[in-house]
């Protein structure tokens, strides 16, 4: 392969000499300082995740969730699930995306407890990095390696808890690395794995690689039909995906606005990389030693600037935090019902509330995932009990902090029909009553059936 990202010119810098050799020869010791301290400052991060039983951030709740129904059912005797009833208002599967890292994980569950999924955040993040170094030996080394680590979209990966992307990503690199070293069918297999465990991400970031390598590419049909043959091993996933309950239930601009937003955030996992080569040979053209030291400094300024957009001091509190048992205090009453269906809206708690519930044996009307949550304002009454009924939901837990967060008016309506009580109760409206309140929630009870 031609090109400076072809198989052949990876194949010249490894025979005989380790890779990026000449370049690691002549690596200043500052380099090699700062990626060293780089690195001790990730064994320090990934220390604290490690030290939390639960890691409450944005996206890990539901990975914890998803690793305890499956092998609660698998060690009962059950098999591997397909369904996982007791959320998305009884529609939702046991792996919408995420199979290998989750299954894997539900079979030391017993053994680790809640603990396992916070070990596989850490190993596929340390699997992630091995891999980008494996595909990429030109940025081992020095300023280039320091860069690499401080990329932030690899940092908020596993701040945020990105368990299925981290693992789908490191496949993906994996596969990067097979196909340099002309080992076609690894990598078609590794990129099927990894298409499959993140289909919605790692599919369009997949493509994306494939149509930027087909302009140096001389045998284009070898690189077309293995990919076909990763798609076919990711094609059973991905239709999981368009048919689970977080794509049905949520809006198209919903989906559309967070596919973007997200693809274009984690697409700087695979990007920056590519970048970095760019740059070697840009710096070996103009003859600037400084030109690594300026994209180290600006990549680590980049991390604070993006954090905002990215809510990373949210995600980086989850290295202190501790699970919130707030709602411990409803769930232990008699008042909590295990088989009804409870829509809990909250904000700040990285959704521990939910899994909360369902370990408990509650039903939740959504997923795990913000998209199925259904954060919205409704016209009337009537839209609202609509929706009420349409998830089966018997009881409504909304916290204050979800009012101040979202702002809108789903607090209200409840309290619109639990004044109105039976004497609107029917075909278009649902009855509610208050059931109970807390210092920072109220619980609603709603009757469907009159």
């Amino acid at each position: 392969m031609q090109g400076p990202f072809g198989a052949r010119s990876l194949r010249l810098r490894t025979a005989g000499a380790p890779a990026n050799a000449v370049d690691h020869a002549g690596t200043p010791q500052a380099g090699k300082i700062v990626a060293a301290l780089v690195v001790v400052i990730w064994a320090v991060v990934l220390a604290l995740i490690l030290r939390q039983r639960v890691f409450v951030s944005h996206d890990s709740i539901s990975n914890y969730g998803h690793v305890w129904w499956v092998s609660d059912r698998f060690w009962e005797g059950h098999g591997i699930p397909f369904h996982m009833p007791v959320i998305g208002h009884g529609k939702a599967f046991a792996f919408p995306y995420g199979f290998l890292p989750w299954f894997t994980a539900a079979l030391l569950h017993p053994l680790l407890g809640d603990w396992v999924v916070t070990l596989w955040l850490v190993l596929g993040f340390l699997g992630l990095v091995a891999a980008m170094f494996w595909a990429f030996p030109e940025i081992r080394h020095g300023w280039w390696a320091a860069i690499a680590l401080v990329n932030p979209a690899l940092v908020i990966a596993p701040i945020t808890g990105q368990l299925p992307f981290i693992w789908s990503s490191a496949l993906l690199m994996a596969a990067i690395g097979c196909w340099r070293r002309q080992r076609y069918v690894e990598a078609a297999i590794l990129a099927g794995i990894g298409q499959a465990t993140h289909p919605a991400v790692l599919l369009p970031l997949a493509l994306c690689l494939v149509l930027g390598r087909l302009r140096w590419e001389p045998e284009r049909r070898q690189l077309l039909r293995f990919y076909g043959i990763s798609l076919l091993i990711a094609l059973p996933a991905a239709w999981i995906v368009f048919v689970s309950p977080v794509f049905v239930d949520s809006s198209g601009w919903v989906i559309v606005s967070n596919f973007f937003g997200t693809l274009i955030v984690r697409a700087f996992v695979f990007a920056v990389p590519f970048l970095l080569i760019m740059f070697q040979h840009l710096q070996k053209r103009i003859q600037k030693s400084w030109l690594p030291v300026a994209l180290f400094m600006l990549t680590l300024v980049l991390n604070p600037a993006v954090g905002g957009v990215l809510q990373a001091r949210y995600a980086w509190g989850a290295l202190n935090r501790k699970p919130n048992t707030d709602l411990m205090r409803f769930i232990n009453s008699p008042k909590f019902e295990p088989g009804k269906t409870y829509r809990i809206i909250r904000a700040g708690d990285g959704k521990i509330g939910m899994y909360q519930i369902v370990r408990r044996g509650g039903h939740l009307d959504s997923e795990f995932f913000p998209e199925s949550i259904g954060r919205k304002s409704w016209p009337t009454t009537d839209d609202y009990s609509k929706f009420l009924r349409t998830r089966r939901v018997d009881f409504v837990i909304v916290y204050d902090s979800y009012d101040k967060r979202w702002k809108t008016n789903e607090h209200a309506l409840l309290e619109e029909l639990s004044a109105a009580g039976r004497r609107t109760c029917g075909a278009e409206r649902v009855g509610a009553a208050p059931l109970a309140r807390a210092e920072h929630y109220d619980v609603y009870s709603i009757r469907r059936d009159c």
